[in-house]
């Protein structure tokens, strides 16, 4: 069984829109509301994917064609006889560790386990530190120096644990205890990048000790240039999550989208408990601004007033005014930026809700994901009534919890989209301020802004 953990998952990732939420969660991870943050990598242009490999450069989930290399959190460091590294990784074949030079004197190395369709196991060795990672001249690269037949090494299914030992005896490696290849060249003192990566037809999970101090984790799915995204790519991350839900049985799962750009995290602990404690529901959907059927709500409660105004309720819970009207949004925010506490200090109960919602910032219970399909042609609409069904429960809106989204796409063309995150911006640093005392609360914040 897995742990009780939080995890919040994000499909990612718009560079000028997520900075905010980078924010929030680090404060939240900080503050241990949080314990890892999952970001899938699903960005719309070059842009925003570099952005991301550098903002979240621990990478868990590697692509089945990807040429590039992954970097450790933590080096190979061989200080006296020996060094070892230990990991983990669930792949059909073409498991790529490097090893490359950062001190010491030597070569750089390449281990390929399972490679040539899961039959073949290989050691290069690289003279030159660039030439290891140099995606250009891979056609060029050295014969192997350690070629040993392992036909059937990595399983269709599960973990492979895998040991690499470098130093006075050489370098060998084992998988699940067995030795499978070795150079018996000793190698010196000094220390290596660790890098990894899948490919070929095979897609990685990597469990490295390192990880355990490294909440941030980036998956990698598809290439990282290719541009636009496929409309579904989003099931990889639902297909991930079904295939692991005994690892996560006991963890909440936060799904946010990239554009929230506010979070109530003193009610986040509270948000998280109810989850928890209410297995009657499916999801738990936050009190989002900017969400069609929490303004009605918002509005029906006396949060909006109805002079300012009208929030009817989708049809259907689809679409409706709010969400194709970004003039209508603006002011939605800046009555909320204005005075965030008229919406934070409800009390109100869970509101029952089940057609469909706008899945902005929801929460699951890891012992449901086995209810989600592998293809979804509409994820939120699945979640809202075919998930929702197979699993015989409800889905609830929790008033007390806050989350504010910035935008749908419909709205953009006519809402002053930076100004709107500008005030945001003067929010979150008013709010996260609070956090460590720095300033009182009096329900307003800085909006200079605005």
């Amino acid at each position: 069984m897995g742990e009780q953990k939080t995890i919040l998952v994000t499909f990612a990732g718009r560079r000028d829109r997520m900075q905010l939420l980078t924010r929030y969660v680090g404060a939240a991870i900080e503050r241990g509301l949080i314990d890892e943050w999952h970001v899938w990598d699903f960005a719309r242009n070059a842009d925003d994917s570099r952005w991301l490999r550098e903002r979240f450069p621990v990478t868990q989930a590697t692509p089945n064609n990807s040429v590039e290399y992954y970097r450790s959190p933590r080096r190979l460091e061989i200080e006296e006889k020996h060094a070892k590294l230990r990991l983990q990784v669930r792949a059909t074949n073409d498991v790529h560790l490097g090893l490359r030079r950062v001190s010491g004197q030597g070569p750089d190395y390449e281990i390929v386990l399972g490679g040539w369709n899961n039959r073949v196991s290989a050691i290069r060795k690289f003279d030159s530190a660039d030439a290891l990672g140099d995606v250009a001249s891979r056609e060029r690269h050295p014969a192997p120096v350690v070629v040993q037949s392992t036909p059937g090494l990595l399983p269709e299914f599960g973990f492979s644990d895998i040991e690499v030992e470098v130093g006075e005896q050489g370098l060998e490696a084992r998988v699940s205890g067995e030795a499978v290849l070795r150079d018996p060249e000793p190698i010196s003192r000094g220390a290596f990048e660790v890098l990894y990566r899948t490919g070929y037809g095979s897609n990685g999970d990597w469990r490295l000790a390192e990880f355990a101090q490294c909440p941030e984790r980036r998956f990698v799915v598809g290439p990282e240039a290719h541009f636009p995204r496929d409309a579904m790519f989003y099931n990889r991350a639902y297909q991930y999550y079904n295939a692991n839900a005994a690892e996560y049985a006991e963890a909440v799962i936060l799904k946010c989208d990239d554009d929230i750009v506010y979070l109530d995290l003193d009610k986040l602990k509270e948000f998280v408990s109810f989850r928890r404690s209410h297995c009657e529901f499916l999801l738990v959907s936050a009190n989002v601004v900017n969400n069609g059927v929490c303004a009605f709500f918002q509005q029906k409660s006396g949060i909006i007033p109805h002079e300012d105004d009208t929030f009817e309720l989708p049809p259907d819970g689809l679409c409706g005014t709010l969400w194709s009207d970004g003039d209508k949004a603006e002011r939605l925010h800046r009555l909320f930026l204005n005075r965030p506490s008229r919406f934070t200090a409800t009390d109100a109960d869970p509101i029952a809700w089940n057609q469909r919602i706008s899945i902005n910032f929801i929460a699951l219970l890891g012992k449901d994901l086995g209810f989600i399909p592998d293809i979804m042609v509409d994820d939120e609409h699945d979640l809202c009534y075919g998930v929702r069904k197979r699993a015989k429960k409800l889905n609830c809106i929790y008033p007390r919890f806050v989350a504010s989204h910035l935008s749908f796409w419909k709205q953009d063309a006519s809402m002053g989209v930076q100004d709107i995150i500008g005030g945001y911006d003067a929010l979150a640093s008013f709010e996260l301020a609070k956090g460590v005392g720095a300033l009182p609360h009096h329900g307003r914040p800085p909006l200079a802004a605005l």
